[in-house]
């Protein structure tokens, strides 16, 4: 996933990326729009037990910050019924993630390895995280997911549409994205379908998150989202 790279833009990340996009879209927004919908289907995929949720590749935490202070899931919390484990290669990023997410908040590491052996996952987010591990690397990653994730577990897949020429041209202008080999969804359902089962995709992002407060952005970004014609998709999976 490029650690080296990481590792050198991870206390700058954020003002990185902010650069690389147009005018007035700003990077937090993307954080946030993904952490709206995560709270929707943690919410949807709690059973009144203990959940434990990944985030593989949580580079330097903003998401879990996001996460941690949402209402929706401050129940969860308080009962002790969501445990947040983060996964990146990058040493730099995670010591960020334990400043912004709050130090014992969360479960991170470099090595699956260090993960307590009994945890199995119940749900998976990886956003953005593919385009970085080398094609011949991501068969090896997925394997790595299905060993430790919980019968019946929740995957989501959150990348670029390389189909979408605004998504290519943002890739081309950041700077941590130069060597990213993006991949559409079909590919993306082909080689997650070896060891997960397909259970629904949306194209998002036709405007940025921030318009999408509008109401009439809003739902046309709702009408299009079997199109392939957002800037990104995410693909959701279960562990048979």
């Amino acid at each position: 996933m490029g650690a080296d790279v990481f590792d050198q833009v991870a206390r700058d990340y954020e003002r990185i990326h902010n650069r690389s996009l147009p005018p007035g879209v700003r990077s937090d927004e993307f954080v946030a729009q993904k952490a709206e919908q995560l709270v929707a289907w943690i919410g949807a995929a709690y059973r009144g037990r203990e959940m434990r949720y990944l985030d593989f590749g949580c580079g330097n935490g903003r998401l879990f910050r996001q996460l941690l202070e949402s209402p929706g899931l401050r129940p969860l919390f308080d009962r002790g019924h969501l445990r947040l484990f983060g996964f990146d290669t990058s040493a730099e990023s995670l010591k960020e993630a334990e400043a912004i997410a709050g130090a014992g908040s969360v479960c991170l590491v470099d090595d699956f390895a260090r993960f307590p052996q009994a945890v199995r996952f119940d749900f998976v987010i990886s956003c953005n995280v593919f385009h970085h591990i080398p094609p011949a690397e991501r068969d090896g990653a997925i394997d790595r997911l299905a060993a430790w994730t919980a019968p019946g577990a929740r995957l989501v897949i959150w990348e670029h549409n390389p189909l979408n020429p605004f998504a290519r041209l943002i890739v081309r202008i950041c700077p941590f994205d130069r060597e990213a080999r993006l991949m559409t969804l079909p590919a993306a359902q082909r080689l997650f379908g070896r060891r997960f089962r397909y259970r629904r995709h949306a194209f998002v992002n036709v405007f940025p998150p921030g318009l999408q407060r509008l109401a009439l952005l809003r739902r046309i970004e709702e009408r299009l989202a079997r199109v392939p014609v957002g800037a990104q998709y995410w693909v959701m999976f279960e562990t048979p």
